[in-house]
């Protein structure tokens, strides 16, 4: 049998001896141009069908953008494909693509010039910004009054810091929406995993307690999964440092908010307790500094002080105490009145 090419007799290859064959062969289908797709928005890159945030477009991503799109020879053994950029013109890469490869028993190594276009689109997190889509509701409320605009303040910045930490790692870390209503603020956040987060650490700065619900709102058809909203409650406390509460049966004047307690001053005892926010609901808010008013020492004995009452102006006795120390006779004192009885307020 003659070679088709050279007429050389010898075992031929689809017509062709060995050294045509090899000449001839070609190691890839190569289009026209690949393409690779980056988000406009963000700049993330979709590479092998996932999005991914990349600071530039490496020579793996550019690699892969050719090899989905080239066909490899089924005949060529022990391939081995790698992509060199040669040039770049802003959208447009030019490279060599570099085939090795082992045909009939015989390395060989060919190459390709082909070009790379960047492709714009929107990534699903960022078509979900846009769209304004969220997947949890941070609600801030006070308990029994209205936020105090110094409240919001410190919480909008608070937030705004939040977001600005967890986008970094997570890019549904966004407030796509801020709802002022009478009862409080709604924080429309994309991700629940960072409104989780942010009413967590809310509540940690603040106090309050945390309340949550969720409920059905679609379908993903892609996922095959029900889709949640979820509502997180940050309710912060109805009082302030200095205010008065009770809690069982006792009067407390609030001395620190944390996060797992709040702790006030017995104004029995002027010992300090700790309650938990699980014990919340157990108190009541009844006075505040408004309530405060002043008044005179009339008499201080070894163990006993006395004072006006500064409604009825009779003289009440308080047993002494280390924070009395330093008084003397015509000092004025803060007092305030609860269920009628007197207290000092240190």
């Amino acid at each position: 049998m003659f070679c088709l090419l050279c007429d050389k007799e010898e075992k031929l290859y689809d017509g062709l001896c060995k050294s045509c064959y090899l000449n001839e062969f070609q190691a890839v289908k190569v289009p026209e141009y690949a393409t690779f797709t980056v988000c406009s928005h963000c700049g993330a890159t979709l590479k092998q069908n996932k999005w991914i945030q990349v600071g530039y477009y490496d020579d793996e991503i550019i690699n892969d953008a050719i090899q989905k799109d080239i066909t490899v020879n089924e005949k060529l053994e022990d391939v081995e494909i790698f992509t060199e950029i040669t040039n770049n013109r802003g959208t447009v890469y030019e490279c060599i693509l570099h085939v090795n490869g082992t045909v009939i028993d015989s390395p060989i190594r060919q190459e390709y010039p082909i070009e790379v276009k960047v492709e714009k689109g929107v990534c699903p997190d960022c078509s979900k910004f846009h769209s304004g889509y969220y997947e949890a509701v941070i609600q801030l409320r006070a308990d029994g009054r209205k936020l105090d605009d110094e409240e919001i303040k410190d919480a909008d910045e608070f937030i705004a810091k939040e977001i600005q930490r967890l986008c970094k790692t997570n890019k549904l870390a966004y407030v796509s929406e801020r709802i002022v209503l009478k009862e409080g603020i709604d924080y429309n956040v994309g991700s629940y995993n960072a409104a989780h987060k942010i009413a967590l650490n809310l509540q940690k700065t603040f106090g309050g307690v945390i309340t949550e619900s969720r409920k059905l709102v679609g379908f993903d058809k892609s996922k095959s999964r029900d889709l949640y909203r979820s509502w997180v409650s940050v309710r912060l406390p109805s009082f302030h440092k200095n205010d008065f509460i009770e809690y069982e049966d006792k009067i407390l004047r609030i001395e620190k908010i944390g996060s797992h307690k709040f702790v006030g001053l017995n104004l029995s005892s002027y010992k300090e307790e700790s309650v938990s926010w699980k014990e919340y609901d157990k108190t009541n808010k009844i006075a505040t500094t408004d309530d405060i008013k002043k008044t005179t020492i009339t008499n201080i004995t070894p163990k006993q002080i006395q004072v006006f009452d500064p409604d009825t102006y009779e003289t009440i006795e308080f047993d002494k105490n280390e924070l009395m120390n330093s008084l003397n006779i015509g000092d004025e004192i803060n007092t305030i009145k609860i269920k009628n009885r007197l207290y000092i307020s240190i």
